[in-house]
């Protein structure tokens, strides 16, 4: 059979400029190519190439409508209370390097510190453990809890968790599991999957371009965009902020950039001294998912603590509970030190039905070498 090559795959490869709509376009015509292989190779080099072709944000915009029109019809939002300011977080993955799971840590540490976090994720497709994955090990019954009811319980203790995975059926059906490493859609594209409405976002990139990435999700209609990265070399790219490295942010507030959070992000990862091995994804998902609790128990005295109070004062800071990011990052560390986010977890766990005595055996493993070990947790009063 005959398949008819979209003229975008032509064009994508020049230095031209590509009009918007014949990207948009020229997408879901290869969308809609019958499912094979031409079609995943086609895909593979429109989204590498818009890429490696900039990232131009023309392009790049028209490439995520494309993405988001095949399902956008039907999705639902919800609303979260009035008075109430939830923080969107998600990262785009396929990072090259693995860490514990940091960004569900955070998110806790600034819900304790009193932030409203929307912790948006799906399970992980190259790392031992994503966010869906952390959620389960730990004792929490969210797959059963519907949204709506999801958004009361991050209105109750600050910390909520909505999946993402099944948000785009349709895209889903000719992308899913065929990309391993970062591409145009990358940019933005999970940020937007949220079925809570946000005031704010904080995106983790695991690409250097974060002002890209934050003008496309202020394009794409949020009002309150922060993306970050962190970086070593060519190779390193991580989608959350991690010590001793080159670390990126940029926040985008109705259309204007907030100049100063870049510095503020960077000095602080630079302050701190670098050790990759105390924040590396372990091989069993239920050690990576011990380490990180750890971390949130006090029980980690490690630079992975560090990791996670750079994150966690970004979230604080976006959620207008810090003036300023040091602020934050004096606020998560006390709260990581004296272990207060595991009763955030602990009264999250409860609240979607599920049980603390996972978490209880979770710190009754033993600790990796390096890692120094406090008795497991009691019963609390219910929250």
């Amino acid at each position: 059979m005959t398949v008819s090559i979209p003229p975008l795959i032509h064009k994508i490869n020049s230095r031209a400029e590509i009009d918007p709509h014949e990207v948009h376009d020229g997408i879901l015509a290869v969308l809609e190519l019958p499912a094979g292989h031409t079609r995943d190779v086609m895909l593979g080099s429109v989204l590498t190439g818009l890429l490696l072709r900039g990232p131009r944000i023309g392009e790049v915009e028209a490439a995520i409508r494309a993405a988001t029109h095949l399902d956008r019809a039907a999705w639902d939002f919800h609303q979260p209370p009035e008075g109430v300011r939830f923080v969107g977080y998600t990262g785009s993955g396929k990072k090259t390097f693995k860490t514990i799971n940091l960004s569900s840590i955070a998110a806790l540490v600034a819900a304790t510190g009193g932030a409203h976090i929307a912790k948006l994720g799906s399970r992980s497709a190259s790392s031992k453990t994503g966010s869906r994955d952390f959620i389960d090990l730990v004792g929490a019954n969210a797959e059963t809890v519907p949204q709506r009811e999801m958004v009361g319980i991050t209105a109750e203790c600050g910390f909520g968790f909505f999946s993402i995975e099944h948000r785009v059926p349709e895209f889903d059906r000719r992308y899913g599991g065929r990309f391993q490493a970062v591409h145009a859609l990358s940019l933005a594209f999970p940020a937007l999957l949220s079925p809570v409405v946000c005031p704010a976002y904080v995106y983790g990139l695991s690409h250097t371009a974060v002002r890209v990435s934050a003008q496309l999700l202020s394009r794409l209609g949020l009002p309150d965009a922060t993306v970050v990265n962190s970086s070593d070399d060519a190779t390193l790219q991580v989608d959350e902020l991690l010590p001793g490295t080159t670390a990126r942010a940029c926040r985008i507030i109705d259309g204007q950039e907030d100049r100063t959070l870049a510095d503020d992000v960077m000095r602080a990862a630079e302050s701190m001294p670098r050790h990759m091995g105390c924040i590396t994804q372990h091989a069993e998902p239920h050690v990576n998912v011990a380490a990180a609790v750890r971390v949130l128990a006090g029980q980690d005295t490690s630079p992975a603590r560090d990791a996670v109070a750079l994150n966690a004062a970004l979230l604080l800071l976006t959620a207008r509970v810090v003036p300023t990011f040091q602020a934050g990052l004096d606020t998560a560390l006390t709260i990581l030190r004296n272990g207060a986010g595991l009763d955030t977890l602990l009264c999250f766990v409860r609240l979607t039905g599920g049980s603390p005595r996972t978490l209880d055996a979770l710190l009754r493993q033993v600790p990796p070498s390096g890692f120094a070990a406090k008795a497991p947790i009691k019963e609390k009063a219910a929250c």
